[in-house]
């Protein structure tokens, strides 16, 4: 597979704003701050749609069990590893506790298989479907060049998507829960990766034609559902929450296209957030579980949104870089080793 060497700074900086926006949703803010971040799924959806076209447009041929196993090793190895430090480390705090552990058998299995358990982990899952019909889609985008026939197509996809959902609501456990989170999550997101593939090949007043339209859908769906907000229907992803994630994610791409803000944005910070967002996601759970065990009433007085994000996000990029630090730490030593012993 030939690596393209084009970058665009927006997805990085789309990327921090991304994964600020969902450490803030898990700090518990009231329901108006709540519903404005509720697009941030959605843009790390695209990103990843975006930066996969970035990555691998010019290659001619892709090995796919090779690719399959690179995922596995990106993106469900680290969530497994996490998972496992996540159980240990609460493992001993309920010893010195002397408390029953927190977490039942259960509850660490659908973890592993990132269904329900502990939560949040189910984002990898969706991303690990993406990255597994990325191929697919990237073939798709390359080889529809007219992009009132890519839509369309993405569009027919979309109606069989909302056909599965009428059979989804008919099912029964445990069937229901599998279709759900594989079939239903598997579609939907990929196919707003999709149109983050096509992101780069629209010019800048297609790109604000789609944000209008989807700014149009969105008002129409919520004057419908009569203000209902769009987190209700997000599992699994419907029309109403995806409509609004998608305006607000193409608004901002558009914006960051204005060089002044974009050269504000654009700073090692930003970048080091987004390029660690995944160990940043990761290690924001553990400080969400110790204010949760501990009454948030650890290290002072965690009673309001503020106080607790400041508290999750800090703590939780104070172990990424660590963590970087350790990882960069470990690669020259490994560097060295090799160097020392091919002497």
């Amino acid at each position: 597979m030939k690596q393209a060497t084009e970058r665009d700074v927006r997805i990085d900086i789309l990327r921090c704003i991304a994964i600020i926006g969902i450490i803030i949703a898990h700090s518990e803010p009231n329901k108006i701050i709540f519903q404005i971040r509720n697009f941030d799924v959605i843009l790390m959806v695209l990103l990843l749609g975006t930066s996969f076209y970035l990555s691998n447009k010019d290659y001619k041929e892709i090995n796919y069990v090779q690719y399959a196993i690179k995922r596995v090793r990106r993106l469900l190895i680290p969530t497994w590893i996490f998972l496992t430090v996540f159980f240990i480390l609460f493992l001993f705090i309920s010893l010195e506790s002397k408390v029953s552990y927190y977490f039942s058998l259960k509850e660490v299995f659908l973890s592993y298989i990132m269904i329900n358990g502990i939560g949040y982990v189910w984002i990898m899952r969706v991303f690990f479907l993406i990255a597994l019909t990325s191929p697919l889609l990237l073939k798709l985008n390359i080889k529809i060049k007219n992009n009132r026939l890519y839509f369309t197509v993405l569009f027919s996809i979309y109606a069989i998507y909302v056909l599965f959902q009428v059979v989804y609501f008919r099912l029964e456990d445990p069937l229901k829960v599998l279709f759900e989170n594989f079939i239903l999550y598997g579609i939907g997101y990929s196919l707003i990766a999709a149109f983050g593939m096509r992101l780069k090949l629209l010019s800048q007043k297609e790109q604000f034609l789609w944000m209008l339209f989807f700014l149009t859908l969105f008002l129409s769906f919520m004057w419908y559902y009569q203000f209902t907000p769009t987190q209700n229907y997000k599992y699994p992803p419907q029309l109403y929450y995806i409509s609004y994630g998608m305006f607000v994610s193409l608004a901002l791409y558009i914006i960051l296209g204005i060089n002044k803000i974009q050269n504000v944005l654009n700073n090692r910070y930003v970048m080091f957030i987004s390029q660690n967002s995944i160990w940043l996601y990761f290690w924001h759970i553990i400080f969400i579980y110790l204010l949760k065990i501990s009454g948030k009433n650890i290290l002072g007085s965690f009673n309001n949104f503020t106080t607790r994000f400041l508290f999750i996000f800090i703590s939780a990029l104070i172990v990424t870089y660590i963590h970087y630090l350790s990882k960069k730490f470990l690669k020259n030593l490994r560097r060295t080793v090799i160097t020392k012993s091919s002497i």
